[in-house]
């Protein structure tokens, strides 16, 4: 090791994540003189045992730097500081955002998966180095720092006293929900929009019997959902009770009595011709229940799902189904929190973006 290279280490009581502790220490070295344009560092080895930091993060540390022109690598040969390194230069700080999602929220599923990768090409395309982390509360004190911003993704409406705490203190943007008169900014489609459109492409092929079937109703999406295909109806002088009113207990996976219960209605003498279900896996299920009963889709009953992964026009029949705009909801709230955090502007509206009716075969005339 170059032991001529005194530099110190990382602060490990220091909330700020260790590779970005590093890369100021070496930013600084360079500004300093104490690595000279040209000049070679020590390995990612020496890095780690000179800034106590592990080898995985010294790594990481290194390539950062190398991706904002500070370094390069020369294979075979080591890592240099780059003879036209401007030590001039001002840093731009880091932004610092936490997702705060629910423990129980599985993150890989279509609808979260394409937010978060649309929050990460957000981030790509921005001028400043931005850090993501996960977080599964609505609260950052253990962060330690002020200048954290927050993306509160797909809350439950019961947490909205514990959000709108949180953006007292930081700067905070709901995804993919809403709270009614919030006091933090929120993104969302109009979900019940997209669901009025679901009903009015049903009616259009002469369903008069429609189920509507729900989400837990403590997520605003479901409720929305739920609110717009009834209110259509309504529209059209068409009421609908209790049981043609089912609500799952989970968003993924239909419940038992849920399940039983839509068994049953589509088995009885004025059984419904089409169903809406507030969410692609609820699309799903309601096709299997379908079969299960020995109907057929859509012969016999329509199906009209929300969400358009790509496996949706793979589907036997393929699902006619509510598109959201995930990206662009992602981009507006990357963008809100990245204004509040770099500009201090901070903005409480409520955005809900409009959604598109994908239509596709598993809908068809009434019979």
């Amino acid at each position: 090791m170059n032991r001529a290279l005194e530099l110190p280490k990382v602060d490990h009581r220091d909330p700020t994540p260790k590779y970005l502790q590093a890369r100021t220490i070496l930013i600084d070295a360079i500004r300093s003189g104490r690595l000279a344009p040209g000049g070679k560092l020590p390995s990612t080895k020496e890095i780690s045992e000179l800034f106590d930091i592990s080898l995985i993060t010294a790594h990481k540390a290194l390539e950062g730097l190398v991706e904002l022109g500070w370094l390069r690598r020369e294979v075979g040969r080591g890592t240099f500081v780059r003879d036209d390194v401007d030590t001039t230069r001002t840093a731009q700080s880091q932004l610092h955002i936490g997702l705060l999602i629910e423990p129980h929220v599985n993150i890989g599923d279509y609808y979260h998966s394409t937010l978060i990768n649309a929050l990460r090409h957000q981030s790509r395309a921005d001028d400043r180095r931005v850090e993501f982390f996960f977080h599964d509360r609505f609260d950052l004190r253990d962060k330690g720092r002020k200048d954290v911003g927050a993306i509160c993704v797909h809350p439950p409406l019961d947490s909205q006293p514990l959000v709108e705490r949180l953006a007292a203190r930081h700067p905070t943007v709901v995804l993919g929900g809403s709270f009614p008169n919030a006091a933090v900014a929120c993104v969302d489609c109009d979900n019940e929009r997209g669901a009025a459109a679901a009903v009015q492409h049903l009616l259009s092929l002469g369903h008069r019997r429609i189920t509507v079937l729900s989400g837990p109703t403590n997520l605003s999406n479901a409720r929305d959902r739920a609110q717009g295909a009834v209110a259509e109806l309504a529209a059209h002088g068409i009421r609908i009770g209790e049981r043609d009113l089912p609500v799952s207990r989970d968003s993924v996976i239909l419940d038992d009595e849920t399940r039983a219960h839509l068994e049953h209605r589509l088995t009885e003498h004025d059984r419904p011709t089409a169903v809406v279900a507030g969410g692609f896996y609820l699309a799903l299920a309601v096709m299997q229940v379908v079969r299960r009963v020995g109907l057929a889709v859509p012969r016999d009953v329509s199906i009209v799902g929300f969400d358009d992964p790509p496996s949706a026009p793979l589907l036997d029949p393929p699902l006619t189904t509510v598109r959201q705009p995930l990206e662009e909801m992602a981009a507006r709230a990357y963008q809100l929190v990245r204004q509040a955090l770099v500009a201090h502007m901070v903005e409480t509206p409520s955005y809900r973006l409009p959604p598109e009716l994908v239509v596709r075969g598993s809908t068809g005339p009434a019979r």
